[in-house]
């Protein structure tokens, strides 16, 4: 058995749930321009580069280098011809007005940008605003996000028993009806909308130690700083998750999703 504070990230079921029902509701006209945004490590680039046919164009953009130069890699092993990886700033696109048909943000985070507590604009939701800049009128924007995360309320739950005082929630819960109104600032219509179970597990605590903790790091090492805290910590913290076991002894927890599609208003 792996230690509590040994354990390693594994990519959770519900990011490719997530990225397989974003994709289903996409529609590629022939030969399409995609435009997809926050490459990652192609979950769901890979996923578009399947559905569309080999005369389509598929771009696809990150602000973190080492994702884009691990994608291209893995684009050329797998002897793929029709796709171009960039590093870029999805905030300040390189591309012309009317560049693609179709532009894909599968989870790119937009909390900066919008405050879905309060149902108010941070600043000009400048992702989404770009994506419809370089949209062809007419063309088809498809977005994703979380919506809250069970995971990170339990980490919430153990360290207040600690520090009575935090108030962090280690992430932003949002909304649908958020989304619907970044999508509509930027212009979007016809917006259709797809709730995601994201129902997933961890083998085991360490593994859910690993996911959050660069999250809660901060609050972590102040507990373990205190004496005798760290044992009472991983105590308290094995206890919480044995209560949340699925018929197979994981731990299962809770991560729903929505996936939303949109359409750029045809140029009159």
């Amino acid at each position: 058995m792996t230690g509590f504070w040994d354990g390693e990230y594994r990519e959770q079921a519900c990011w490719a749930d997530t990225a397989e029902q974003l994709i289903a509701l996409v529609q590629f006209p022939s030969g399409a321009r995609v435009l997809d945004v926050g490459t990652g490590d192609g979950g769901t680039l890979f996923r578009v580069l399947d559905r569309v046919g080999p005369d389509a164009r598929v771009v696809s953009i990150d602000i973190e280098g080492k994702w884009v130069d691990w994608t291209r890699r893995e684009v050329a092993r797998r002897g793929i011809r029709n796709a171009d990886l960039l590093e870029m700033d999805a905030r300040a696109m390189e591309f012309a007005d009317a560049s693609y048909d179709v532009a894909i943000l599968g989870l790119v985070g937009l909390d900066d940008e919008y405050d879905f507590e309060r149902g108010r604009s941070l600043g000009d939701a400048s992702i989404v605003r770009e994506a419809a800049r370089v949209l062809v009128p007419g063309g088809m924007a498809y977005l994703s996000g979380w919506l809250w995360q069970e995971d990170s309320e339990w980490m919430g739950e153990l360290v207040r028993l600690f520090l009575p005082g935090c108030t962090k929630r280690g992430y932003a819960p949002s909304t649908e009806a958020g989304y619907i109104d970044i999508l509509r600032g930027a212009g979007f219509e016809n917006i259709r909308t797809a709730k995601v179970e994201g129902c997933s597990t961890f083998e085991h605590p360490a593994e859910w130690m690993a996911t959050l903790r660069p999250i809660w790091e901060p609050e972590i090492s102040r507990i373990c700083a205190q004496p005798g805290a760290r044992e009472a910590f991983e105590d308290a913290a094995q206890t919480l998750l044995a209560e949340h076991l699925d018929a197979e002894g994981r731990i299962a927890y809770a991560r729903p999703a929505i996936c939303l599609a949109a359409q750029k208003p045809d140029a009159h």
